[in-house]
């Protein structure tokens, strides 16, 4: 039995140190009319769910002001003991909304859309742990059943999640989202690059979830290969740059 996206409490990761960034908060850099947070947490903001926490750290106030409200704030007070470390302090806030799943998602991945969060919380029915990259490619956002919630409460370090995979025990799906919605932006340049993939975006103004084939028309169909073939282009060009 799939899980109602009205039953899932969704945990925003917002506190990381941004080590390979610079000194300059990465999450309150522009990226397009919006700071890089804004992006990932206007789609969570959106959606019909039970609650949204934000995982913050105490001493950055402008990334705290720009989700209060919308999100529940969780201060990650040691954000140094890793990425394991923020999924447990927004998890311990979670489970006091008694869901049925949490999805962890990034604060620096500014492409996710709400279909895509549906997806993987609708395919938890068939796996204990739904992520959205390939299979065996362990890939956020990631959706995870009641019964991974202890293993997450208890999580520490830079492993995050991909400890409780390695622990086996639970059933893993790879949603194998479109690699353009995946982009996290961790230096400079992979800024760079999604402010080019913006542009993609902004130019063609369709979406990247593909119709279900018996609904698709074939124009919609070369606007998405079109988007795809962009995004190709614009990452060969960014690499070679």
């Amino acid at each position: 039995m799939s899980v109602p996206l009205e039953r899932a409490v969704i945990v925003l990761l917002a506190s990381g140190l941004s080590r390979r960034y610079g000194r300059r908060d990465k999450l309150m850099s522009r990226l397009g009319y919006k700071h890089l947070i804004d992006h990932s947490a206007g789609v969570i903001a959106n959606l019909p769910v039970l609650a949204r926490v934000a995982v913050c750290p105490p001493d950055r106030h402008r990334v705290r002001d720009a989700l209060e409200g919308p999100f529940i704030i969780a201060l990650n007070k040691k954000p140094a003991r890793g990425i394991g470390h923020s999924i447990a302090v927004g998890v311990r806030v979670a489970l006091q909304f008694k869901p049925d799943a949490i999805v962890v998602c990034m604060g620096d991945m500014p492409f996710i859309e709400p279909w895509l969060v549906e997806a993987i919380v609708a395919r938890l029915g068939e796996a204990d742990i739904v992520h959205a990259g390939p299979p065996g490619r362990m890939h956020p956002p990631t959706a995870f059943g009641a019964g991974c919630f202890d293993k997450l409460r208890d999580l520490d370090g830079d492993d995050g999640a991909k400890r409780i995979i390695g622990q086996g025990g639970f059933r893993v799906v790879g949603f194998d989202a479109p690699a353009p919605l995946l982009l996290d932006v961790d230096t400079r340049e992979e800024l760079g690059f999604a402010r080019r993939q913006l542009a993609v975006r902004e130019k063609y103004s369709v979406g990247l979830r593909p119709a279900p084939p018996a609904a698709q028309p074939s124009s919609a169909m070369a606007s998405t290969t079109d988007v795809d073939l962009a995004f190709t282009r614009v990452r060969a060009s960014a690499r070679s740059s």
